[in-house]
């Protein structure tokens, strides 16, 4: 039996909706014959406008709901497959009010803004079909703090192991314990690290393993941090884009509220 997703929930009953109301709406248009050019103004153009508006707040309401449902799984599977599916009928629905009549006007933003929300909904919807599970893989079933508290516990052993060791080993293990998980947003970006000082340290004393032993616990504990130190790396790095995706997404859905508020009591005042 497969098992409900985001995109089969209810044996696809969303994307069901999805397509009726996009079926529904093409039809209209094309079978309506309005005494002027189509556009928002006409009969259908304030139907096809009530439904889409009607849609976007429903659509920005799913950004409260999610967080009610957080302890809910099931819910919130239904809530996130509607959002899509309603989503991308929208856009059908959204282009058929304008009746594809586009200038430079608070009604023609209001459409281009719902576009751009629809479209910065689609790149978040690759961001969270690859990068949430692969942060979890990157993590290994372990929380961030876990394994800041692993490096914290491995830099507190390579302090008491360094107390003996030589000033070259001690100054090349003192730079990589100094070392920060980031030193700028474009590493954070790439996550990595390029020039890591202690990708330098386990390199340094694997070299010194080959003339002494004394280093081996060293070692250990380097390889151990540079192991810590990628995982963390990797899932800020991943996590970078799900927020960066998150400040274009969220924005653009306030400011296509915003307009559409404008817009629709513009038509009121003065249509």
């Amino acid at each position: 039996m497969i098992q409900d997703n985001l995109f089969n929930y209810k044996k696809f009953v969303f994307l069901k909706w999805g397509l009726v109301l996009i079926l529904a709406s093409s039809l209209a248009y094309l079978f309506d014959q309005p005494r002027i050019s189509a556009n928002g103004g006409t009969p259908l153009g304030y139907t096809l406008g009530t439904i889409g508006a009607l849609l976007i707040v429903w659509l920005m309401w799913f950004g409260i709901r999610k967080r009610q449902y957080y302890k809910q799984a099931g819910n919130l599977r239904a809530w996130v497959s509607a959002h899509i599916y309603l989503g991308l009928a929208l856009s059908v629905v959204a282009t058929l009010h304008t009746g594809f009549q586009i200038g430079w006007n608070l009604h023609s933003l209001a459409y281009v803004l719902t576009m751009a929300t629809i479209a910065s909904g689609v790149w978040g919807l690759g961001f969270y079909l690859r990068y949430p599970s692969e942060m979890s893989r990157v993590l290994n079933q372990r929380s961030p703090e876990q394994i800041v508290a692993e490096i914290d516990g491995l830099d507190k052993e390579a302090q008491k192991l360094l107390k003996n060791a030589e000033a070259a080993v001690r100054r090349q293990v003192e730079q990589s314990i100094n070392q920060g998980i980031f030193n700028s947003a474009a590493q954070r970006r790439r996550g990595s690290v390029k020039n890591c000082a202690t990708q330098q340290a386990v390199d340094f004393l694997q070299n010194e393993l080959t003339r002494s032993e004394s280093v081996a616990a060293l070692h250990a504990n380097q390889v151990q941090r540079l192991r810590a130190l990628k995982q963390l790396r990797r899932y800020h790095g991943l996590r970078y884009w799900l927020e960066l995706w998150l400040a274009v997404h969220v924005p653009l859905s306030f400011g296509l509220l915003a307009a559409l508020i404008g817009h629709v009591l513009s038509v009121f005042i003065y249509w």
